[in-house]
């Protein structure tokens, strides 16, 4: 399938890579002109506007976006008078927010898209870096028809099995916020246990070793797991990791979606409280949970959330 696709950091440049590595002819742009250079060498042809990229899609012109959650997502579909998405795509055309946007946000896209024709999927995307170039994990909501329009493209992206349509408007990006929020809770779980084995007699001086051996056949085997023994491959030891740790707000939007809902949601709602002690903190546990975030997805500990 010939696509649009827009945005191309970290996940969205290896999403382009393996979406051609599948076939799929793209047509790709980004702010930056750097990452549009990588993306032609891979296969892509790039242009150096939205104009020209709506322009280069024929008949149901479908466009996926990766850029950043927020304004950025605004900006293209209605930001940018005649050069908005909004105002270039015709009715019957698909777009896909990538990111890990809102889903209070996504309803209020999906019904100004909706006003002229153009359908809106929401997807929210999961494996990090990796998973974007050999398969990731895709959760998807909106428009059904839509999405078995391009279903083979979230197919190709994702690892078997590893893509679905979950309802209506908002349902992948609610979706994905639950996964972050468990995600969230599993690092706490590994930092906080990690914490408190090495601060006891049996501390341990090889980590790579007993993380290895928990990988291989326990309970806990896990990516995150793995991820944490990456990094500390790269870095030497523990404490050589940054210790404070970024937040991108989907936990926070999970936590107050637990409590307008009156749903119980203890453990995750702490691994989001800790994440704010980590600023200007040292603790071990805020090192490996940081470790885990950098390893999978290139994520910074000075990230924050949009308010």
């Amino acid at each position: 399938m010939k696509i649009g696709f827009i945005g191309l950091g970290n996940m969205g440049l290896n999403i382009v890579k393996n979406l051609l590595d599948h076939g799929h002819e793209i047509v790709a742009w980004n702010r930056s002109p750097e990452p549009r250079i990588e993306a032609a060498n891979a296969g892509a042809s790039c242009v150096n506007d939205m104009r020209q990229l709506v322009q280069s899609l024929e008949g149901k012109r479908v466009v996926f976006s990766m850029v950043s959650a927020g304004p950025a997502v605004d900006l293209i579909l209605f930001g940018s008078g005649e050069d908005s998405l909004f105002e270039l795509l015709s009715a019957g055309d698909i777009f896909v927010d990538l990111a890990n946007s809102h889903y209070k946000d996504t309803h209020i896209r999906a019904e100004k898209l909706a006003a002229k024709g153009i359908h809106m999927l929401d997807a929210g995307v999961s494996g990090g870096v990796g998973g974007a170039r050999k398969g990731a994990c895709c959760m998807v909501g909106g428009d059904e028809v839509s999405f078995r329009y391009v279903e083979q493209v979230f197919k190709d992206m994702s690892q078997e099995n590893g893509y679905g349509y979950f309802g209506k408007s908002g349902s992948g990006h609610y979706v994905k916020m639950i996964h972050n929020a468990i995600e969230y809770g599993m690092m706490q779980a590994i930092g906080e246990g990690l914490n408190l084995l090495q601060s006891s007699e049996y501390k341990q001086n090889d980590m790579r070793k007993l993380l290895e051996v928990w990988n291989s056949g326990s309970i806990i085997e896990s990516k995150l797991v793995g991820f944490l023994k990456e990094s500390i491959t790269k870095s030497g030891n523990l404490e050589n990791l940054e210790s404070e740790i970024g937040s991108l707000g989907t936990g926070m939007w999970a936590s107050e979606e637990a409590l307008r809902s009156g749903v119980p949601f203890t453990a995750i709602t702490h691994a989001v409280y800790s994440r704010y002690e980590s600023r200007g903190a040292g603790s071990l546990a805020f090192k490996v949970i940081q470790a885990m975030r950098a390893e999978f997805g290139a994520h910074t500990g000075q990230e924050r959330e949009s308010k």
